[in-house]
This record gives structure tokens, sequence and C-alpha cells, in this order.
């Protein structure tokens, strides 16, 4: 089947990337308006995309009905946002935090998470996220009327100590499994991994096809 993109349907657009670039991970995310009521929400249209800047993407769009999320009023005011990281310990909460919860109420009342202070922004993070990221507004670009990139500064990240080596200071692979989408209601968890350096070109040149090879 091939594809024109202007012969689709927004919907049907979103429909066929969503479902062929996979897996993404889930970017619970954060923030408060300026009454300070936190909102959590979940975002799937996400990654981290820069190290000098430290830059995180979030793809966000409308409400079905054409309302701007809380997420986006929250971050264009405040200007401060924090990326809670999904694993199995709050799977729940981020469905339910997908729900529309009307603005004057709180995800989190009913998503049975807690929240705690963040190292550097007046934001509050997810205390049981593994990892979680504090964020500054860098940029916002409105692609449309219905979708914004929101781009984030990261300031400052919270590793859960469960999942890292604090001698080497770097993640067990094994004992962080991030949720990942994939489309419509389905979701998975990071399955077997395997390790393998970039080939030299020495060993291009020798092996060929061989030299990218995974040994069993």
């Amino acid at each position: 089947m091939d594809l024109l993109l202007k012969d689709l349907s927004t919907t049907d657009r979103y429909k066929f990337l969503s479902a062929v670039v996979v897996p993404r991970p889930v970017a619970f995310v954060t923030s408060r308006n300026e009454a300070g009521l936190h909102n959590a929400a979940p975002f799937s249209f996400f990654n981290v995309f820069s190290e000098d800047p430290a830059i995180v993407v979030l793809g966000i769009s409308t409400r079905p009905s054409g309302r701007i999320k809380d997420t986006v009023t929250n971050i264009r005011d405040t200007k401060k946002f924090v990326v809670n990281m999904v694993d199995r310990s709050i799977i729940g909460a981020m469905h339910i935090a997908s729900a529309e919860i009307p603005s004057d109420e709180s995800e989190i009342d009913y998503a049975g998470i807690d929240l705690v202070d963040c190292q550097v922004i007046d934001v509050k993070r997810i205390k049981q996220a593994p990892v979680s990221l504090e964020c500054q507004l860098f940029q916002t670009i409105e692609l449309s009327e219905r979708r914004s990139l929101i781009l984030g500064e990261v300031l400052a990240i919270h590793i859960d100590d469960a999942i890292m080596d604090l001698e080497t200071k770097r993640l067990i692979p094994e004992k962080y499994s991030p949720i990942a989408r994939l489309y419509g209601d389905y979701y998975a968890w990071l399955g077997d991994r395997y390790t393998k350096a970039i080939p030299t070109m020495e060993e291009i040149r020798t092996l060929g096809l061989r030299a990218g090879d995974i040994k069993e």
C-alpha cells in the first residue's frame, strides 16, 4: 500500500503515523496553573532530541472538542513542567490521567500518586516515577490550530536509586522498563535486549554484512 498524506484525513494521518512509528516512550507530564493546582497528563508524542542544550519535545494536540489541554495552558503561563517516565508502578495512574477530567479538578486526586518538590523548579514531580526530568520552557512551535510542539530544556534529573549503579552512576538496564506506546489502546514493555558495538571500517571491509550480526 502506498499512501499520500495529502489524500488522508487528519484522523487517518494520526492513525497511520502513530501505528508505524513505534514504540514511543510516554511522558507523564506534571504542570501547575497560576493558582497552584497541579495537573498530570500523559503524552506519547515525546522524545529527547539534544544534550547541549538538553532538550525534550512534546507534541500536544487539542482535545477532540477543540479545547486547549490544561498542560499547554499551564506551561505557557508558568514556563515550567516535569516529564515523569512511566513504569509498572504508575501505569494505572497514567491511564486514569488520560481521561477528560474537568479543568477545576486534578488528575492527581484520582490517580493515587504522590507529588514531591523538585530540585530546581516550582512544579512538583511524581514521587513513584522511576525518572523525572525538570524542565523549563525553551520554545513553543504552533504547527496548526490543533497541535503544538513544546520544547523543554532539562535543568535537572531525578533517578530512583533502585535502578542505578551508584558507583558507576549508570542506569541498570534490567531494572528500568518504561512503558512504550504502540497505537490505539496497545502498549508494550521492553523485551529482550542485546548489545552490539558500532562496527569499525576494518570489520565492514573484511566481514561485510556479518559485521552487523548479533551473537546468539
